[in-house]
């Protein structure tokens, strides 16, 4: 299905991604719908995230960049009723977008040397358009659900040409247009231990399931044969849970998630493999009162590491290592908004498990937008 998306937004991307545990007030989290109900009764938040990138590919000594910028993620906060926060937003869930070829000596004729060269280049991406809840019952639990209609286009193309009009080539395709809607449902509890203490625990679990699909494969040799294949793809099991400590000064925070890729299908075939991620984070606190900017800043920094979600033959696919760090910078629009700037730089490593495979490097900088206004607020008239 391509590079799968970090839904994280804003301050959590320099966190290292965690999400489960994350509650922190007007701050918006998609990774746990429970975090919605965070939002206070006067605030309508707009949140808006962009990311500047440059990938490093390398492979037996041969390297080449590649710079490209992309929308984030496009999301609004606000609450419904009491204790009821509802969240609504667009962002991708995962990419396809490469290219690469390869030509080498078949067989030298009368005629000359005849070349071979395969080409293999993908396009699309699947998109996912997401409302949630969230509701805090008690003082102490919060839950929340996240409903998602995901949509896209999936595109693979491999050739084998040659040189000689003589050698026959070859090309395949795989097409396929997919929807479904997907849940996701969550839960935090927060234990106070003093006014400035707490310990957030947060879990989250998506079900998997079949996505409705038009896949077609295309086999172009001596004759073209088009296969049409049902229920071609699947989304697996997603779990994860986290926690965040809370204190004066800062938030220190964990998460971990599994998902179950080995069960899911990929043009008809379970060519998947299961999923862990861990990602750890820390914010140092603003100071909401100060009059230095510096002090009102918050920074933060963390790691992250996952494994593939998919296999190369029967070898696990590349690791991936991530490092993160940025700072969340405060502004006011006008008399009633207090808004917040986010950027930050990840590192992020993609090493290859097998011989052969390219390893990749890429520098990442995200800028995001919070814009909080106080939308409900009513004036008194003396």
């Amino acid at each position: 299905m391509g590079l799968l998306s970090d839904p994280s937004s804003g301050m959590a991307k320099a966190m290292g991604g965690i999400g489960a545990g994350l509650r922190y007030p007007n701050t918006l989290n998609v990774k746990n719908p429970a975090s919605y109900s965070t939002v206070d009764t006067l605030t309508f938040i707009a949140d808006l995230g962009f990311a500047l990138q440059n990938g490093n590919f390398n492979e037996n000594g041969v390297s080449v960049n590649a710079r490209n910028a992309f929308i984030d993620h496009m999301a609004m906060q606000f609450r419904i009723l009491p204790k009821v926060g509802m969240t609504v937003g667009f962002m991708p869930f995962a990419n396809v977008g490469y290219g690469f070829s390869k030509t080498e000596p078949v067989r030298r004729d009368e005629d000359g040397e005849i070349t071979s060269t395969i080409t293999n280049s993908g396009s699309g991406g699947v998109r996912q358009f997401l409302g949630g809840l969230g509701w805090r019952p008690t003082k102490w639990l919060s839950v929340g659900v996240n409903a998602a209609y995901l949509s896209g286009d999936i595109n693979h193309y491999i050739s084998n040409t040659y040189s000689s009009s003589e050698v026959q080539s070859r090309e395949k395709t795989y097409n396929t247009e997919m929807s479904a809607f997907r849940y996701e449902f969550g839960a935090q509890g927060t234990m106070s231990f003093s006014p400035d203490r707490s310990l957030v625990l947060g879990a989250t679990f998506a079900p998997a399931q079949t996505l409705k699909s038009d896949t077609y494969v295309t086999d172009r040799h001596s004759v073209s044969d088009t296969v049409i294949i049902a229920d071609a793809f699947s989304m697996p099991d997603l779990m994860s849970a986290g926690f965040t400590y809370h204190w004066k000064k800062g938030i220190i925070g964990a998460d971990v998630s599994y998902q179950t890729w080995s069960k899911a299908s990929f043009f008809g075939q379970k060519t998947g493999s299961d999923k862990v991620s861990a990602a750890v984070g820390y914010m140092k606190k603003p100071d909401a009162v100060s009059r230095n900017l510096l002090l009102r800043t918050s920074y933060q920094v963390g790691l992250n590491f996952s494994q593939s979600y998919f296999k190369v033959g029967d070898s696990m696919g590349p690791m991936q290592f991530g490092v993160s760090a940025g700072f969340t910078l405060p502004f006011n629009t006008s008399y009633n908004s207090i808004s917040n700037l986010h950027v930050s730089g990840e590192y992020i490593r993609v090493q290859p498990m097998s011989k052969g495979m390219i390893s990749e490097n890429y520098i990442r900088i995200n800028i995001g937008v919070t814009f909080m206004e106080r939308w409900f607020m009513k004036l008194m008239v003396d």
